[in-house]
């Protein structure tokens, strides 16, 4: 995310303009975060072609908040959402394996998943969690 936030003024509320790079923020961030800002800005995002988008947010009502702090707000809100869909993709596999296995143990499954489910060190412990989860 580069560049300082421009204002474009005249005879309606200023908007704020500024560019996100699309190598870190991915079109369904850049959307969700848009979403969020939807009560106080209406949002428009562009892609200018070269690994860029381009966000403009126009406040609905006069806003106190100054063109940096809105910029930086946005930024750190779609950099989290970023953020959330990377960790999903990373866990994704973990956390389909957990739901494999809660369905298996309750018998929706006719077959246990594949995988290992246990944590060999936790598994020795008398009072650890995987003996209590697993009544061993």
């Amino acid at each position: 995310m580069d560049s300082e936030p421009s204002e474009r003024a005249g005879t309606e509320r200023a908007s704020i303009s500024f560019r996100v790079s699309t190598s870190l923020v991915s079109t369904e961030a850049l959307l969700k975060t848009c979403y969020w800002f939807s009560g106080a800005f209406v949002c428009d995002v562009s892609d200018d072609g070269n690994d860029e988008s381009i966000v403009s947010l126009k406040p609905k009502a006069d806003s106190q908040e100054s063109p940096q702090d809105v910029r930086e707000r946005f930024t750190t809100q779609a950099m989290d959402f970023a953020l959330r869909e990377r960790v999903a993709l990373k866990t994704a596999d973990v956390r389909d394996l957990l739901l494999a296995k809660a369905f298996s143990e309750s018998g929706v499954l006719e077959e246990p998943p594949q995988g290992v489910f246990g944590d060999a060190i936790e598994e020795e412990k008398p009072d650890g969690m995987f003996r209590i989860l697993s009544n061993s």
